[in-house]
């Protein structure tokens, strides 16, 4: 049977800020005595980017490669590593000035824990596990973040001898800094002084740019994508002014703004709206950068959405269902004296009479298929995983890796490796597991089993008062 590494962290889902500890423990599982040089454990940052480009002649390449972080702990030094289930606790730490983990075509930020036992001959066996690091950026620490933003165009439809009046626009933001689920309210003003022409939408988007800088040789390379948008049906006439007042939500999961212009992955944003004149005119552009922090401004923390843009509007005939199977709010009305007594009346009969079964009927085909589904799935929490890297949903780990140990017919020991991977506030190692590691003691299993005797014993008084 070959040689399996279980990674088993304090988390779900592997997303850790900068500065922050991994916790968790490596289970690695042989089936026979090895002869290695060491066995040792790796996290590791690194930037890469890879792209060419095709010309008439030749094709071109270009490639950069840039560490983040990289700290190595020996966790086995000798030359026979026995067989059986070892067990490392690990406890590592993320600098502070790590970037964030994002991904483009041409390139990408990355980290992984990784365990490797190095052979003295042959290919060393390397067992990796990515997690998602996201630098913490407070936007309330810089004051240009919470400054307002603006930007303005003015354009002619027409040219000589056709010409027409100009459109004047303006987007304006209140501030620069945002965070994801988060509202961006803005401001457009045209005036559209065309007599020919009116203003059929506005489209509304968010803008991801990446910039990649390749060392070898030194170039860069741009990609944008749209990560929202909303289109505004809204008609600006001609020979007329208007202002629209709207807001659009970062989506979840986007990657924080780059600070640093050293890094060969570079990423920013930029809140843009198009003017849509139809016909054959182009559309006009305006355009305000944004930056997407962890800690949103103090000034506009009201504006946060709780779920994400994008949701599925109810249709009318929907929405006039999910109205008749909700229960009607109850009106506040002041009793008289003789309708209290009545009612205390009434309430004294009620108490003599049979319990009532309608709680147990079951529910309207309306209510089950409507409000039910809708309430269970808004009372449920949402876990929304990274987009990158991509990690499996099912759980259970330690359950079925006992299940291989079940299965298997070999006669497995488990054995306790002594010490801990520890760092500092560099990254760098300070202690390293124990070099031998030795069974269980019989001792310990013996303990153990008392215990679970004595937690039996406990739970059947606690039955036996239940009953009583």
């Amino acid at each position: 049977m070959p040689t399996t590494c279980v990674f088993q962290l304090d988390r779900l889902n592997p997303v850790y800020n900068s500065g922050e500890y991994i916790s968790g423990r490596i289970l690695l599982r042989t089936d026979k005595v090895k002869r290695v040089n060491a066995v040792y454990v790796t996290l590791e940052g690194e930037a890469k980017v890879q792209w060419s480009m095709s010309g008439k002649s030749e094709t071109s390449n270009y490639s950069g490669h840039q560490q983040y972080l990289h700290t190595r702990t020996n966790v086995f030094d000798n030359s026979l590593f026995r067989a059986g289930v070892h067990v490392y606790v690990l406890t590592l730490r993320i600098p502070p000035d790590c970037p964030s983990s994002c991904k483009g075509p041409y390139g990408y930020i990355a980290y992984n824990i990784s365990l490797t036992i190095d052979k003295p001959w042959g290919f060393d066996e390397v067992f990796r596990k990515p997690i998602m690091v996201v630098q913490t950026l407070d936007l309330n620490y810089n004051s240009e973040f919470a400054l307002p933003v603006k930007d303005e165009n003015i354009k002619y439809l027409c040219h000589w001898p056709c010409v027409s009046g100009p459109i004047s626009s303006s987007l304006a933001l209140p501030a620069s800094g945002f965070t994801p689920l988060q509202e961006v309210p803005f401001t457009v003003e045209i005036d559209n002084q065309s007599p020919h022409y009116d203003i059929i939408a506005l489209e509304v988007s968010i803008k991801q740019h990446f910039v990649f800088l390749s060392r070898k040789p030194v170039k860069r390379n741009f990609y944008t994508k749209t990560l929202c948008k909303e289109i505004v049906t809204d008609r600006t006439l001609r020979l007329s002014k208007r202002m629209y007042e709207s807001s659009i939500v970062v989506p979840m999961d986007t990657p924080r703004s780059t600070l640093n212009p050293n890094y060969i992955v570079f990423l920013h944003y930029t809140l843009q709206v198009k003017l849509k004149t139809g016909y054959f005119h182009y559309d006009t552009d305006l355009s305000v950068p944004i930056v997407v922090g962890t800690t949103p401004l103090q000034h506009l923390h009201v504006s946060t959405c709780t779920r994400q843009p994008g949701r599925r509007t109810p249709t009318s005939e929907r929405q006039r269902l999910i109205e008749r199977v909700q229960p009607r709010p109850a009106t506040v009305q002041e009793e008289t004296p003789q309708e209290a007594a009545a009612e205390e009346i009434h309430q004294t009969l009620e108490d003599d009479e049979p319990p009532s079964y309608d709680s147990c009927l079951p529910p309207s085909f309306s209510f089950a298929t409507l409000a039910g589904s809708q309430q269970t799935l808004e009372s449920q929490p949402r876990i929304h995983l990274p987009k990158f890297p991509g990690f499996s949903t099912l759980l259970g780990t330690a359950p079925a890796h006992e299940q291989i140990l079940e299965d298997s017919g070999l006669d497995m020991h488990y054995y306790r490796s002594y010490g801990s991977l520890d760092t500092d506030h560099t990254g760098r190692s300070l202690d390293t597991f124990g070099s031998l590691c030795g069974p269980l003691s019989e001792q310990g299993e013996a303990e153990q089993q008392e215990q679970e005797q004595r937690l039996d014993a406990t739970a059947q008084v606690h039955q036996a008062e239940h009953q009583f």
